[in-house]
């Protein structure tokens, strides 16, 4: 499995990719920009993500922007293929209902709140269902 892991604190993406690691090969972005720009290089390759993970609070490109402009992508490329969409996983510190279901309603599957433990993500792959 590809998966792409986008959160702009260091601690962060590497605590997600010693747990993601188990599951597939990791990629990491500290921004918004730099997802879209391996999220465009991976489709254009035709190794395209199966997951992303994605912080919802980043400075410049939020999360829930970030998720929005992947969607978007993936519908002008399935109007051209029949490419399937990655599977998208918030991860944020906020455990708040706005947060939640405006993650939702951007495309994301599912949504962790860190600290991120190795059962929570297994609970959150099975219920998305993805693995590898």
């Amino acid at each position: 499995m590809r998966i792409l892991i986008v959160d702009d604190d260091y601690i962060s993406r590497t605590q997600i990719k010693a747990l993601m690691l188990g599951y597939g090969d990791c990629d990491i972005a500290p921004n918004g920009n730099l997802a879209l720009a391996l999220f465009d290089a991976a489709h254009s390759e035709n190794t395209p993500y199966d997951l992303i993970t994605v912080d919802v609070d980043m400075p410049g490109m939020n999360g829930q922007d970030v998720v929005t402009e992947i969607r978007k992508r993936e519908d002008a490329l399935n109007a051209a293929s029949n490419e399937k969409e990655a599977k998208i996983i918030m991860v944020s510190a906020m455990d708040d209902g706005k947060s939640i279901m405006m993650s939702f309603r951007k495309g994301a599957e599912g949504y962790l709140v860190k600290p991120i433990t190795p059962a929570k993500l297994k609970q959150t792959l099975d219920e998305i269902n993805i693995m590898a």
